[in-house]
């Protein structure tokens, strides 16, 4: 009998769905781009983030959120695009 593969991954786990940025307010940056420089995003939050805000609400370093069918996980302040999911 062949072992089937545990999915660990955030896909898998009940991801809170937080819908659009909304600009008036507090978001941490998304990188997005992989072309886009994590460390010029990095100094745009500074060297004392303790996580990310996605409209007014701090998320954890580590935590993942969905953002429409975008996951994202907190990195040092600054949301990164993990993948886009299946809703």
């Amino acid at each position: 009998m062949e072992a089937k593969p545990v999915d660990a991954s955030p896909h898998a786990q009940n991801v809170p769905q937080v819908g659009a940025a909304d600009p008036e307010r507090r978001n941490s940056p998304v990188q997005s781009d992989p072309e886009q420089s994590f460390e010029l995003l990095r100094e745009q939050v500074g060297d004392e983030a303790s996580g990310c805000y996605f409209n007014d609400l701090l998320y954890v370093e580590g935590e993942h959120v969905a953002s429409g069918s975008t996951l994202l996980r907190c990195d040092h302040g600054v949301w990164l695009e993990v993948a886009s999911r299946v809703p």
